[in-house]
C-alpha cells in the first residue's frame, strides 16, 4: 500500500474494536505458539513478520490495485 492510500483509509472505530484488535491479538498469540513450538528467539518471530509487512508493502503494479488511490 502507498502513503496515498494509507492517508486515505482510515478504520473506524468499530473496525478496530471488532476485527483489528481481535486479529492482532491473535497473531501475537499464534506467533508465541510458534515461538514456544520452534524454541526459537523472539527476533526470529520479528523477522517472520517483517517479512509479511514487507510482502504487503511492495508496489502494486499499476492497474492492479483495488484501492481505487493508487
Amino acid at each position: 500500500m502507498t502513503e496515498k492510500c494509507e492517508v486515505k483509509w482510515q478504520a473506524t472505530e468499530e473496525q478496530i474494536d471488532s476485527i483489528i484488535i481481535p486479529a492482532m491479538q491473535g497473531i501475537a498469540q499464534q506467533c508465541a505458539g510458534y515461538a514456544n513450538e520452534l524454541q526459537c528467539p523472539p527476533e526470529f518471530i520479528a523477522v517472520m513478520l517483517r517479512d509479511i509487512a514487507d510482502a504487503f508493502e511492495e508496489q502494486v503494479p499499476k492497474g492492479d490495485s483495488d484501492c481505487g488511490c493508487c
